[in-house]
């Protein structure tokens, strides 16, 4: 039997409870979260993060003293997101700055001494790093004895000594006061330019400044797997409202290419749509493109960049594919056979897209995987994704020997090795997996809100639970299940791709979306008796509004077990 293919996790079996209450309980969140609310209410101090007066007062003085400052930032969606916030700060008051960004392949990660190499030879007295800088010790001591200041804005957790900066703005720091710590580098970012904008800006000015860069902070929040959480909520759901109807001539473009145009807006759309295509550029050339892209003041070069965009993120999807084909070609092709960790290598994959091969595999096998490429040193450069089941970095610290360098987080690391040490890194390695993960943790596991019953299911209660969004990361969208529903109809969709359902439980008829699921086709019966989990959806169609269920799962009724399911 192929059904179910997760665990099933409910938290709520009493279909009596009201459906909000029970999300609300389910989410730890009060019942104020449905109150209407303004955003200033929600927002934390920029003064709570340390360093921030030092900060202030060091940049009033740059700007006072014409100082040279670049902006140093980073060449994912958070970093480039970051950078263009600072320069239309800067535009805004109307003083000249540069920014330089790391190219992904020649420089890595964060601020290095060939780096302020550069930045020395733009004449700068100052840097201000956006989405990095708390691990640069040795780069920025460097800056230091070149007389050149810094200025640390950052949300990554510091390793070993602080840096010799001027400010380290970072809400992660040890002694850290401030009272939410899931804040992504744009909204570090953010909160620098509102307590700058305090100083320099008329209250009129600064405020409206900080409502149109809204949609910025929104996709750097939702690109980086921000928490959708307090102030980060109440950030996404104005700044999904901004992105909708944004007036920057890049993101009109953007969406406009992402097939968004005159859409609202949802995580969604960000994560899938727009993150991608901004990230293309570091991943495959240089992310300087997506930052021109969303600084542009013209609409001819904002439809030519964003043009750009769109080729090079389809280019990264080809090239995906063929890395996944052959990633895939290394497998056994039975499943039982596999180990309970993946590791792929390949001397011709782009480093920029193994994070996205070991994410894929990660999804598809449901065990740890790591992707690894080489470097222009003859390295092995490697890209880990994980299961919940499995701390990756935690694991990786047993084997640290090793590595060159490596770090990361529960879910996701990188890491770098050299070549002779890695065919017993990886025998090793392997052999660790197997001891410390079971069979059992290389299943899946979702959970459920609540079991439901028909008199809640209908376009009102979907309406209500949209109410209760934005929906991500923190906050998922909540899950429900139907218990022993009967399959009446089902159409093939996208050449078998995908599923459409029609279900009956009572006297009520559902029209159901299934989507990736073509395979379990001939693993359904008509007539038969199964549960079902599924996300309320609102389907509009030539004028007609409907709720629409979105399965995640099907599995067997209990009571209809002699099916062949």
């Amino acid at each position: 039997m192929r059904l179910p293919r997760t665990k099933w996790k409910i938290l709520n079996t009493d279909p009596s409870r009201s459906i909000v209450e029970v999300i609300l309980d389910n989410r730890k969140l009060p019942p104020s979260h449905l109150e209407t609310f303004r955003l200033s209410e929600r927002m934390h101090d920029p003064y709570l993060l340390p360093d921030m007066e030092k900060g202030v007062q060091r940049i009033l003085q740059a700007i006072e003293q014409r100082e040279k400052i670049v902006v140093f930032g980073d060449y994912d969606v958070d970093g480039i997101t970051s950078t263009a916030l600072m320069l239309y700060f800067f535009r805004q008051i109307h003083f000249p700055v540069d920014y330089l960004l790391p190219h992904r392949q020649k420089d890595g990660y964060g601020l290095r001494t060939s780096t302020i190499d550069q930045i020395k030879e733009m004449g700068a007295d100052l840097i201000i790093t956006v989405d990095n800088g708390i691990t640069s010790y040795e780069a920025i001591q460097y800056a230091v004895s070149l007389g050149i200041d810094v200025i640390i804005t950052d949300h990554h957790l510091p390793e070993g000594p602080m840096p010799p900066a001027v400010a380290i703005i970072n809400p992660n720091r040890t002694d850290s006061r401030y009272p939410f710590k899931s804040i992504c580098g744009a909204v570090v970012a953010y909160k620098l330019v509102w307590a700058l904008g305090q100083k320099l800006l008329p209250e009129t000015d600064y405020k409206q400044f900080l409502l149109d860069q809204l949609d910025l902070i929104t996709i750097g929040t939702i690109a980086d797997v921000m928490p959708l959480r307090d102030e980060n909520y109440a950030l996404v759901k104005f700044g999904l409202k901004v992105l909708t109807r944004t007036k920057k001539p890049g993101l009109i473009e953007l969406k406009k290419v992402a097939g968004l145009n005159g859409k609202p807006i949802t995580p969604i759309s960000v994560g899938y749509f727009l993150a991608p295509r901004l990230n293309a550029s570091g991943r495959i050339e240089e992310a300087d493109t997506s930052v021109k892209l969303l600084i542009s003041e013209s609409r001819e070069r904002a439809q030519y960049l964003a043009s750009y965009l769109d080729k090079l993120n389809h280019k990264r999807q080809l090239l995906q594919q063929n890395y996944l084909d052959e990633a895939l070609s290394y497998l056994p092709k039975n499943e039982d056979d596999l180990e309970k960790v993946i590791i792929v290598e390949n001397d011709d994959w782009h480093a920029g897209l193994i994070g996205l091969i070991s994410g894929k595999l990660k999804e598809r096998y449901w065990r740890p995987v790591l992707a690894f490429t080489k470097d222009e040193d003859g390295h092995l450069v490697g890209s880990a994704r994980s299961i919940d089941n499995f701390h990756i970095t935690n694991a990786l610290t047993k084997f640290s020997k090793y590595f060159l360098n490596y770090g990361g987080h529960q879910k996701a690391a990188g890491l770098t090795i050299e070549e002779d040490k890695f065919p017993e890194f990886r025998e090793r390695f392997v052999e660790y997996a197997r001891q410390v993960l079971s069979d059992q943790d290389l299943i899946p596991e979702i959970t459920i809100d609540s079991l439901v019953d028909i008199d809640q299911v209908h376009l009102n209660m979907a309406q209500a639970i949209a109410e209760l969004g934005p929906f991500g990361e923190g906050n998922p969208e909540p899950l429900f299940a139907f218990e022993g529903v009967t399959l009446r109809e089902m159409y093939p969709l996208s050449d078998g791709k995908h599923l459409k359902l029609i279900i009956q439980k009572g006297n009520q008829m559902y029209e159901c979306i299934w989507w990736n699921s073509g395979e379990y086709k001939d693993d359904l019966n008509f007539g038969q008796k199964m549960d079902i989990a599924f996300r309320m959806g609102i389907n509009n169609w030539r004028g007609s509004t409907k709720v629409q269920l979105i399965i995640s799962d099907v599995r067997p009724s209990n009571n209809d077990m002699g099916h062949n399911f």
